[in-house]
């Protein structure tokens, strides 16, 4: 189908189509679909998982950038009444308008475009109830880190919810393979963010120097935002009982929350 339709594997768009049907069952099998769900596929390509989620569901919006894939898809998804192609970058689209709440997010998504489309994704109101996407393995392994081994990309997840690493894909599931495996990764999202809505660019600002410097202690990074002293930055961690010896990776969220906040009531 790929050949008939033009379909030339770009990689600006990221293609890799899952061709492996027993991981297919498996990646469908672990999101726990519902009669009653309504989703939004991300990145439906030639409709292989789309044809399993219609059959699943009440109703899926398949948002796809590649017109060569979109062509392919009104073909495959012939005759599913409660399936529609949208034609359009995932980036632009205001994904909570798709359908009417609740609804989830589902799909195999470009690598390169992980961390904006998580992003872009969990800042959408009203938000998804659940978030089921397969990513790069490292990037899952990431995100779903506990404390002691965060990433930027994991602290800016968890601020909006919870996350969990379902089962992993294989390289060879895809045509063409990628050079790396993949995983499926669960995002549950939270009634509200654990910092206030119209605080979050401010605290993403903030946090993003220590993570920069992440092999520093944090009185390092401090001290260069505040403009003090490493003494005055070390007192200033005691104060909110954190360790001044440890490094960004090792905050859980509630202490990065709670020198968000001591920082800006200063």
């Amino acid at each position: 189908m790929a050949r008939r339709f033009g379909i030339r594997f770009q990689r600006r768009f990221g293609q890799n189509y899952l061709a492996d049907r027993g991981q297919l069952e498996r990646i469908v099998a672990a999101m726990e679909l519902k009669p009653t769900d309504r989703v939004v596929e991300v990145g439906a390509g030639l409709g292989t998982l789309t044809v399993e989620l219609a059959a699943r569901t009440a109703a899926v919006v398949a948002v796809e950038i590649d017109p060569a894939s979109v062509r392919a898809l009104h073909l495959t998804l012939r005759g599913l009444a409660n399936t529609k192609v949208i034609e359009q970058d995932i980036l632009r689209t205001e994904v909570g308008a798709l359908l009417a709440p609740p609804y989830r997010v589902a799909g195999n998504i470009p690598y390169n475009l992980t961390g904006a489309l998580l992003v872009h994704l969990l800042e959408q109101s009203p938000v998804a109830t659940r978030i089921d996407l397969l990513v790069q393995r490292e990037v899952a392994e990431r995100i779903v880190a506990p404390p002691g081994s965060w990433s930027l990309a994991t602290l800016g997840v968890r601020v909006y919810g919870s996350a969990e690493l379902l089962l992993q894909v294989p390289r060879s599931a895809f045509i063409p393979p990628p050079e790396v495996d993949s995983a499926l990764i669960r995002i549950v999202p939270a009634a509200e963010p654990a910092i206030r809505r119209d605080a979050l660019p401010a605290f993403f600002k903030f946090v993003t120097p220590f993570f920069q410097a992440r092999r520093k202690q944090l009185p390092f990074a401090l001290g260069r935002l505040r403009g003090v002293t490493g003494s005055e930055a070390r007192a200033r961690l005691m104060r909110i009982g954190i360790e001044s010896t440890r490094r960004p990776e090792t905050l859980t969220l509630e202490e990065w929350r709670r020198l968000f906040e001591s920082e800006h009531e200063t």
